[in-house]
């Protein structure tokens, strides 16, 4: 492992952690750790391989946008996530950044079941997936959608769903692939 390497990796380390905190706490992501972070993941990698570098840079980020835009544009998700994801893209490059997503979509299960049980949620969240599965399979059987208008009926829309912050399961897929070999063969 190079300099440039061990710093990239403590650097981002840090950072993840930082975001982790922060998303659990404030339930946002600060532009004030994401953009500088952007442009040491650029520093670095401009340091490492000079213009190769800095465009492996900008690709990662690239794609980091890409991959999160369209859950941002249906309201899946907020901005700092999609920030957050070009930031750690800035560091990892294009290959690394689908890496931490797909495994970030492995964690986030996890993390979402841990929120529903901890916040005592796990009635009405069973209830409501249930009627988006069965609207969704509705379209191709008739009676599954009467299913799901009856589901609808039962819920309590006074009752907010849980809430978990996905900027923690990005920082969870970030240290998991920066860390371990996991889906590396893969990618």
């Amino acid at each position: 492992m190079s300099l440039f390497d061990k710093i990239s990796a403590i650097s981002l380390t840090i950072i993840v952690i930082l975001v982790a905190i922060f998303d659990l706490r404030e339930r946002r992501i600060p532009n004030l750790i994401v953009f500088p972070a952007t442009v040491i993941g650029i520093l670095i990698n401009s340091g490492r391989a000079n213009f190769e570098g800095f465009l492996f840079s900008v690709k990662g980020l690239t794609i980091g946008f890409c991959l999160l835009l369209i859950p941002y544009l249906v309201k899946g998700m907020k901005a700092g996530d999609v920030k957050f994801m070009m930031a750690i893209g800035a560091f990892v490059g294009g290959a690394g950044i689908v890496r931490v997503l797909l495994i970030t979509l492995l964690c986030y299960p996890v993390l979402a079941f841990v929120a529903v049980v901890r916040e005592g949620k796990l009635r009405v969240t069973w209830l409501r997936f249930r009627r988006i599965l069965f609207n969704f399979l509705g379209f191709f059987a008739s009676s599954l959608k009467l299913y799901a208008i009856r589901l609808e009926s039962l819920d309590d829309e006074s009752i907010a769903s849980a809430t978990t912050p996905f900027g923690v399961a990005i920082a969870a897929g970030t240290l998991i692939a920066l860390y371990s070999g996991f889906l590396r063969s893969i990618l």
